[in-house]
């Protein structure tokens, strides 16, 4: 692959203390409001058998992956209070936080207001993970989530996109300009990793990814950038077994002005 088709490099750039989640375990104001099944075993509608618990809350949170995480130092899955029924969250107030209440930044209003929010919105879960010029090498044991963008459930229907198949990635570059600019927010559909002419993709070749829009050639794959300062670049059907298909560019979000 030559350097002006090295361009879009999709370059994994997260390190493990980037940010800081607030709502962590250990953040004492936060703390409450994530539970593994061990600690909802016995309160409100649950029996007190934590594996009956740890599977009925997977069912709960099936299609809300915003709505669990791995507890920070060990293996278990926590999953947020907004899941829970409030003869569930009183139980829990009432026999193991009893600050909740007091506790402004962990109200039942704020949880309330949080569970209408996530009615409404979908969260998709961001990488970061970026369009960038030179290589960059992915390693997809440490692809966590770094952030959550909201998009309107409405139009998720709209577009026939289920929350679980999109991810966010952000771009950096110009080779896909003017359709993709430097820092565009880019909605992936993980589900659609059958190329199909005219559309743009992310690709994967060994520990290269990089974005390009798709054009069958009598069973060659030409991988186009939008800029023509950049050449195309052709894969031959013998070679197409190295490159995957991550997923989908199907939408783009961009800033405009200053």
């Amino acid at each position: 692959m030559n350097k002006n088709n090295e361009n879009n490099n999709l370059n994994e750039t997260d390190t493990e203390n980037t940010q800081t989640d607030k709502t962590s375990v250990c953040d004492r104001d936060q703390r409450m409001l994530w539970f593994i099944a061990s600690e909802v075993a016995g309160h409100g509608d649950f029996p007190t058998s934590p594996r009956w618990t740890r599977e009925h809350l997977a069912k709960l949170a099936e299609g809300k992956e915003h709505l669990k995480r791995r507890r920070k130092g060990t293996k278990a899955t926590e999953y947020h209070i907004s899941l829970l029924s409030p003869k569930t969250q009183k139980s829990l107030g009432a026999n193991h936080i009893t600050e909740l209440e007091e506790d402004t930044s962990a109200s039942y209003l704020d949880i309330n207001l949080y569970r209408d929010f996530t009615e409404e919105f979908a969260l998709i879960p961001g990488y970061r993970i970026q369009v960038s010029a030179g290589h960059g090498a992915l390693n997809p044991d440490q692809l966590e989530p770094t952030r959550h963008l909201a998009f309107r459930r409405k139009w998720l229907k709209y577009r026939g996109f289920t929350e679980k198949d999109l991810a966010i990635v952000w771009a950096k570059g110009d080779s896909m300009e003017p359709t993709i600019h430097n820092n565009d927010t880019l909605v992936v559909h993980l589900g659609r990793n059958k190329p199909s002419d005219g559309h743009i993709y992310i690709f994967r070749n060994g520990d290269e990814l990089f974005v390009k829009r798709y054009q069958s050639m009598l069973g060659t794959w030409r991988l186009i950038s939008d800029n023509s300062f950049y050449s195309a670049l052709d894969i031959p059907k013998e070679e197409q077994h190295q490159f995957e298909v991550v997923g989908q560019v199907v939408h783009i979000a961009k800033d405009i002005g200053d």
